[in-house]
This record gives structure tokens, C-alpha cells and sequence, in this order.
């Protein structure tokens, strides 16, 4: 049983109109009691009011010595409807009022003080009624003994008032109790509308298709950072299943054709049975090895920097000095017609970088150089300092390249001609060289002017004087 009701209560709709229609039910239940302390107590006190005065009339008039059934024709035999008695010190009755008969009033519960005191009575004819009483000096009322005088009235009237009224709250509170829970029915129901329209969007998600923002204008203000939160989890899950298979696309593509020619050179390696074709099979087949080595291990590097798997660990290094051995090693490794690269700008920058990642980058900058500039053309690399700090140019003349290739520069596996394909990286070196840039927080970007191709590389703050070793 417990355990059902908890389920029940696991809605956030039955919470809230419980809450809603509890609380506004106790806030009329509270009302009900107050306007009906408010107006009995009024009632009393307009009752008691009248009771004061009749018994200071009737006071006035014993004392006087006038009857008081002539001017007070309630207070007569056949009246029934108000009643008076006077009682002398010793508690006797002095006089009372011809509507009672032979049977005088309920003495009060005890003898007042100074003030009226009032009180419920059971009257001479069985009507229930209320009294006032009075203490009253003796001789005042007519009486040398005179003590205590006590007035009553009916209060069938009264009574028959305060259970209509008491009726009509009733009814009242109970309508405003059944219009408040459709109210609280309502507004809940209207209230969590636009969690449910989100909760629909966000189920309509599917990996299969492309991701919609779930943030718009029409989100109230408490939903939006929810929206936003679920946009940010979404758009890095989105990401990630667009990294997976973005890298089996690249796999498949970059592996099927040195998996083709290690397969035909292994079989007509067999096939032969000549020793030399074997190792021309083997060397086509270590060569077809080499650049599915290459892309996997550059696809690797794309997706572990991507996904934030590897973050970048900056040091205080020198630009110069970084830029002078990748020169080095650049022509240590060049075969064929070379390339003059000459060095222009500020000698020296000291800046805080990851050496790592930013070598790569500038390895596949100059690579890029090198394998669009005509032979013995001359590349400059540039230092050029700004208000912001240092740039990186690489300039190198492109006859080859036109304005529209430069969109396509970074896309993986993109290759100008098959002359350009990059033994050295695998296609993929301005693909990595982009996506460190914006690990390290770097601009990367190209320009062509009149032929000449300028990569552009920054910028790079100066480290603060005592930073530098």
C-alpha cells in the first residue's frame, strides 16, 4: 500500500496539485474559522449592546418607580420575549418582570464586579436566551436592599441568523474550495506544458539524425539553463558519435586501397614463385603498410585532441629557435629539386606554448610549403609582431592553388592533384595542424595573394620579462 501511494506521489503533477489544492483548502478552512470568530463575536456584540441598554432602562425605571410593564410592553405577561429579575444582597428576589411568571431568572454564575457581566440562560418559557447582569447600589432600583439586577432576551433570532450564516460560509468555502482545485488542476497542467513540449523534443532525438537545439524563444525563463545544459550534453554527444563515424568513414576510405595493393602484390608474389617479384611484393606491401600506419596514427591524433583526451601542457620556448630545427629537420628529409626558406621579422620571441603540439603544427606548415612551391622557389617564414603579440607567416609561392581550394585546405585526405600527396602525413597534416591550433587557442588560417599562399600563425604573447630564461 505504501509503496503504491509513493509511486502515485512520484508525479510532479499530483505533487503540486496536492500542494496547491491542500494548501488552499487549509488557507479557506483558516478564513472560515476567522470570518465566523468575526462575526459571532459581532453578533454578540451588537446583542449584548442591546442588553446593556434595556437594562439600564429598566434600572432607570424601578428606580423611578414607574411599572415597567407600562412603558416596556416586552417585559408584560404575554410578552415572552424579554425578561428581567432583581435580587438583593442576601440573594433573595426583589422584583421581576411579568413575562416570567411565577419563576424568576437563572441567577448569573457569580456576582459581578463593577462591568456587566454576560452570560447564556435557559429562560422562564424554555426559550434559550441571553442575560446581562448588573450590580446595582442599593436604593437605586426602588429597594433598600437591592443588589444585582439581570435582563434577558431571547436569542432564537439570533441563534437562527448565525446558522444561516454559518451555512452560507459553509457553502461558500466549499465552492471556493472545488473552484480552487480546478484552478490549481489548471494552472499546474498549463504550468508544466512546456516541460512536457521539451520532454517530447528532447525524446524525439535520435543518433541517426542531426541535432536540433532544444533552447528557443518560446522556453520560459526556468526551463531555459535546463534547455542550455541539455543543449551543451547533447551538441559533445552529438560531437562524439560525429568523431566515430567520421573516423570509420576515414579508416574505411584510407585503408581500402593499401589493403588492395598489399592483397594483389601478396598474390601475385604466390603466385609466381619468383624470389624476385616476392620482394618487390613485399617492399609494395611494406610501402602500402607504412601509409596505413601513417593515416591511422594521424586519424588517432585527430580523435584523441578532438575530443579533449589530450590537453596541452604549455612551457616558456622560443619561436625562433623552434622555427630553425624545423627547418633542419625539413631538409634533412627532403629528396629532390629543394627549396630556399629564408627568415625574416623579430630574431627572438619568447612565448608559453606546448612545444609538442606546436612543432607539429609548424612541421606541417612548412611541409605544406614545401609541397606546393615550385622547385627552387624561396619560402619566407615571417615573424610579425603585432599589439596582440607575435604571428607566424609561411609564404610560399602556389601557382597550382586558386581561391576557392583554399576552403577545402584542413579537410581530411583532401589533396590538390595526386602530384600533392603527402607521403610525409598521410593527408591529414593541415587536419591536425587546424584542430591543434584551436587546442592551443591559436588563429590557423590561409590566404592567396597573386600566387603566393600565406598561412598565418597566432598570435603568440610575449612571456613577461622575468619569465624569460
Amino acid at each position: 500500500m505504501w509503496s503504491s501511494e509513493r509511486r502515485w506521489l512520484k508525479s510532479i503533477r499530483r505533487r503540486l496539485i496536492i500542494a496547491l489544492v491542500g494548501g488552499l483548502g487549509s488557507l479557506l478552512v483558516v478564513m472560515f474559522l476567522l470570518l465566523d470568530q468575526m462575526l459571532d463575536h459581532h453578533l454578540y456584540a451588537r446583542l449584548d449592546a442591546q442588553l446593556l441598554d434595556r437594562a439600564r432602562a429598566v434600572g432607570a425605571l424601578l428606580a423611578s418607580g414607574t411599572p415597567v410593564d407600562t412603558l416596556m410592553p416586552e417585559f408584560r405577561e404575554h410578552g415572552h420575549t424579554d425578561f428581567f429579575t432583581l435580587w438583593d444582597a442576601a440573594g433573595r428576589v426583589v422584583a421581576r418582570s411579568s413575562s416570567s411568571g411565577t419563576q424568576a431568572l437563572m441567577r448569573p454564575p457569580r456576582m459581578p464586579a463593577d462591568a456587566p457581566l454576560y452570560y447564556d440562560v435557559i429562560l422562564p418559557d424554555g426559550h434559550r436566551g441571553r442575560a446581562v447582569a448588573q450590580r446595582v447600589l442599593p436604593g437605586h432600583a426602588g429597594q433598600t436592599h437591592a443588589a444585582v439586577i439581570t435582563v434577558a432576551i431571547e436569542r432564537t433570532d439570533v441563534d437562527l441568523l448565525e446558522r444561516r450564516i454559518h451555512l452560507t460560509l459553509l457553502l461558500v468555502i466549499l465552492l471556493a474550495a472545488l473552484c480552487a482545485a480546478l484552478l490549481a488542476i489548471i494552472v499546474v497542467n498549463r504550468g508544466l506544458r512546456p516541460l512536457l513540449r521539451l520532454g517530447t523534443r528532447v525524446a524525439s532525438l535520435t543518433v541517426e539524425g542531426e541535432h536540433r537545439p532544444l533552447q528557443d524563444a518560446s522556453l520560459p525563463s526556468e526551463l531555459t539553463p535546463l534547455a542550455a545544459a541539455l543543449d551543451r550534453a547533447f551538441g559533445r554527444l552529438y560531437e562524439a558519435l560525429e568523431r566515430e563515424r567520421r573516423f570509420a568513414r576515414d579508416v574505411a576510405h584510407e585503408l581500402r586501397t593499401p589493403l588492395a595493393e598489399i592483397r594483389t602484390s601478396t598474390e601475385l608474389a604466390v603466385r609466381s614463385g619468383d624470389a624476385c617479384r616476392a620482394a618487390t611484393a613485399l617492399t609494395v606491401s611494406l610501402a602500402a603498410v607504412e601509409r596505413m600506419q601513417r593515416s591511422v596514427d594521424g586519424l588517432l591524433a585527430l580523435t584523441r585532441y578532438e575530443s579533449g583526451q589530450a590537453q596541452p601542457q604549455p612551457e616558456p620556448l622560443e619561436l625562433r629557435a623552434m622555427l630553425d630545427l624545423q627547418q633542419q629537420a625539413l631538409r634533412r628529409a627532403a629528396r629532390g629539386a629543394t627549396r630556399d626558406i629564408v627568415h625574416e621579422g623579430v630574431a627572438e620571441w619568447w612565448t608559453s606554448s606546448d612545444p609538442g603540439l606546436l612543432e607539429c603544427i609548424l612541421a606541417n606548415l612548412l611541409q605544406n610549403a614545401v609541397e606546393y612551391a615550385p622547385a627552387h622557389s624561396r619560402i619566407v617564414v615571417r615573424l610579425q609582431e603585432q599589439a596582440e603579440g607575435v604571428w607566424v607567416q609561411v609564404c610560399n609561392p602556389a601557382p597550382d592553388l586558386t581561391q576557392a581550394d583554399l576552403s577545402r585546405f584542413g579537410e581530411r585526405f583532401w589533396r590538390k592533384s595526386p602530384g600533392h600527396a603527402a607521403d610525409v602525413h598521410g593527408g591529414l597534416g593541415l587536419a591536425l595542424a587546424r584542430t591543434l591550433a584551436q587546442v592551443l587557442g591559436l588563429e590557423l588560417r590561409f590566404d592567396l595573394h597573386a600566387g603566393e599562399l600565406v598561412a598565418r600563425l597566432g598570435p603568440f604573447p610575449a612571456l613577461p620579462d622575468e619569465s624569460n630564461p
